[in-house]
């Protein structure tokens, strides 16, 4: 399907080498852009939502790690199913403060009348793997173990997120899995990456058009990983886990332009062959991260409105 023209100016600006700046100056100008797209290209989130800033214990010698609950205003006080969000940016960029990320956590809370628990977890390249992961995942025990008072079902948690956040949902997944952890009943993976050996076919299908693209495939390994080695891991790279059996229900979404395209729909096959049940969607003419242009883009508000239809499943 062609590229919706509303993307055709994004596109031109991957159609060469992004210049090189300093981690600081990204993450300012990643906030600054998200602010700057709110009210423009991205739909503010439900004036009647309410976030409240929590400080839970982090993993074993790491700080506390922020999480900010999500939930509309004056809703009965009857427990509703919850979901632990984790907010992409190439596990470099990003956090629960973004106006994006605030949004996006704001639509699903209302939309799906649950409460939705955003995960500031450690960047890298200052804290790399598996650090941002055990931050999530002692964010996600927190809230399991403190659900009553966050207003949630525990028997109905679900974990979530978008390209960096839709690996590290994944690897979270896995992690409950293999250590008997809390039970999840849904994995929802918008644009995940779930393969650090970019063995993907997706991972080159725009390398001669979009060299910026790839040069972002390329690059976030790099900042991630002290040991390349840990590439292998699947903890890094759940596509690469010896089995996916017994892992929770997944709902995967993909963008058509995407260099992980193929991550996503690898992994719905192998979690299908392991009996888990999953529903995978392909959004023609969509770029990876054009998905929360919902002002913009029809097919940005259907990927929203699939996103709460699979968690108001629970």
């Amino acid at each position: 399907m062609p590229l919706d023209p509303i993307l055709v100016p994004l596109v031109e600006a991957l159609r060469s080498d992004l210049p090189q700046v300093p981690i600081a100056q990204a993450r300012r100008e990643a906030e600054a852009n998200s602010a700057a797209q709110v009210g423009v290209a991205i739909e503010p989130g439900p004036p009647d939502v309410t976030a409240a800033t929590f400080w839970v214990p982090g993993p074993a010698g790491a700080p506390p790690v922020k999480v900010k609950a999500y939930r509309t205003a004056g809703s009965p006080p009857a427990l509703r199913p919850g979901l632990v969000y984790l907010h992409g940016g190439g596990w470099t960029l990003g956090s629960v403060d973004s106006a994006e990320n605030h949004a996006h956590c704001a639509h699903l809370a209302k939309g799906a009348d649950l409460v939705v628990i955003a995960v500031d977890y450690r960047l890298a390249p200052e804290n790399r793997f598996p650090a941002g992961l055990e931050d999530c995942y002692a964010a996600f025990e927190w809230v399991f173990a403190n659900a009553e008072l966050l207003g949630i079902d525990p028997a109905r948690l679900a974990v979530g997120g978008g390209s960096a956040g839709g690996n590290l949902s994944a690897a979270l997944a896995l992690k409950a899995r293999d250590e008997s952890g809390p039970k999840i009943a849904l994995q929802l993976l918008e644009a995940p990456a779930l393969d650090f050996t970019l063995s993907s076919p997706s991972i080159h299908t725009f390398d001669a058009e979009f060299p910026a693209v790839r040069q972002m495939a390329q690059s976030a390994p790099a900042d991630y990983f002290t040991d390349d080695a840990d590439r292998l891991n699947p903890y890094a790279s759940p596509l690469l886990a010896p089995s996916l059996a017994g892992l929770p229900r997944a709902v995967i979404l993909t963008c058509e332009i995407d260099p992980v395209r193929d991550d996503g729909a690898r992994y719905a096959e192998r979690l299908a062959e392991a009996g888990v049940e999953v529903e995978a969607t392909l959004y023609d003419g969509l770029l990876h991260g054009a998905s929360t242009l919902t002002m913009l883009l029809p097919s940005a508000r259907a990927w929203r409105a699939q996103c709460i239809a699979a968690l108001r499943t629970l």
